[in-house]
């Protein structure tokens, strides 16, 4: 699977984060006022926050974000990363009290495993990675700042449960100290599983988020109103005001999206997120779609409730070529929706 989940907190509202995350605690914000780059948002965090995402269960992953510290911690400890089997945390990625980072098994509070070489900057962006093997003797941990290791550890016990495994990940700020923030951006998370580059660091990445600007070749969904389909699905956060909709299986819309600005390096991977719900009772599902070229791809089959909620997928290679993205084959391609059932 590698390439897990990508956000890049540009397109929707802190009050929309358990559409795309599992859950959160305490305050969030979506916020723009520091960002890492012009035009870009960042999920902004008060002390004693924490979002978390359900993953597929795996015993490695990898982890990469854009870090900001709003100042200088008061207190050792402070998760920034953690990686839990259910309700048992497994594996903490926090900053002591000088600005080392560390590695715990278990909680902010667990067993300190290591500790990095370097401190981290406040009052700036970093680039934060970490990778975790989670095992009770062959566990294992990484840490990179800024595309440099400071932290190796091998034969460990990072199992805190009674599971070589963790099914989720978690932001975190924990005990940094009343009225400290940290800002996370470019989010990504991959497992060790398929195959290069996806399966191991990506290094500093950015997350840009792009939105239908035409329709495109299929329009078999009713609008809500008017004709014109990609005007009601183009919003930079979600809502349920205007829409297309469509109860009849195999029934696709697919919509033409901005072009990416000029960009230099690999693109890693596509990530669909599609805001829907269903409005009755009975059994519907979606699936995510794309036409490359000449190739038309679907996602996997996902069930609906009556809530909206963010239904992705992850495109690691181009279906057209089965090579990485490249920007002008992105900027040609369309993206859209499927009635599955």
């Amino acid at each position: 699977m590698s390439l897990l989940f990508i956000d890049g907190f540009d397109h929707y509202a802190a009050g929309d984060v358990t559409k795309k995350w599992a859950s959160f605690v305490a305050s969030i914000s979506i916020a723009a006022a520091t960002p890492r780059r012009a035009g870009s948002s960042y999920l902004s965090m008060t002390f004693g926050s924490s979002i978390a995402k359900t993953v597929p269960a795996a015993g490695t992953f990898i982890a990469g974000a854009a870090y900001y510290l709003g100042g200088t911690p008061t207190s050792n400890g402070a998760t920034i990363f953690a990686w839990a089997d259910n309700a048992t945390t497994q594996v903490t990625i926090a900053i002591n009290s000088t600005g080392f980072l560390e590695a715990r098994r278990g909680t902010n509070n667990g067993t300190l495993l290591g500790t990095s070489s370097v401190a981290i900057s406040t009052l700036m962006w970093n680039y934060l990675e970490a990778k975790v093997t989670i095992h009770n003797t062959t566990g294992a941990v990484t840490i990179k700042l800024n595309g440099a290791t400071i932290l190796t550890l091998t034969g460990q016990n990072t199992r805190a449960s009674a599971n070589n495994s963790a099914n989720q990940f978690i932001l975190n700020n924990g005990s940094v100290g009343n009225g400290i923030a940290c800002f996370f951006d470019d989010l990504y998370l991959s497992d060790s599983s398929g195959s290069a580059p996806q399966n191991d660091f990506l290094g500093d990445c950015r997350i840009d988020c792009q939105f239908p600007n035409a329709d495109g070749s299929n329009s078999t969904w009713t609008p809500s109103t008017g004709t014109t389909h990609y005007t009601l699905v183009d919003e930079a956060t979600p809502n349920t005001t205007d829409y297309v909709e469509s109860n009849v299986i195999g029934n696709k819309d697919t919509w033409a999206f901005q072009d990416l600005s000029s960009i230099t390096g690999t693109i890693y991977g596509v990530q669909i997120n599609t805001a829907a719900l269903k409005d009755d009772a009975g059994g519907r599902s979606i699936i995510n779609t794309v036409k490359s070229g000449a190739t038309n791809a679907d996602g996997a089959t996902q069930a609906m409730g009556t809530s909206q909620q963010y239904f992705m997928d992850v495109l690691p290679v181009d279906p057209a070529t089965s090579a990485a993205w490249t920007e002008s084959n992105f900027n040609a391609a369309e993206f859209g929706v499927k009635v599955a059932a």
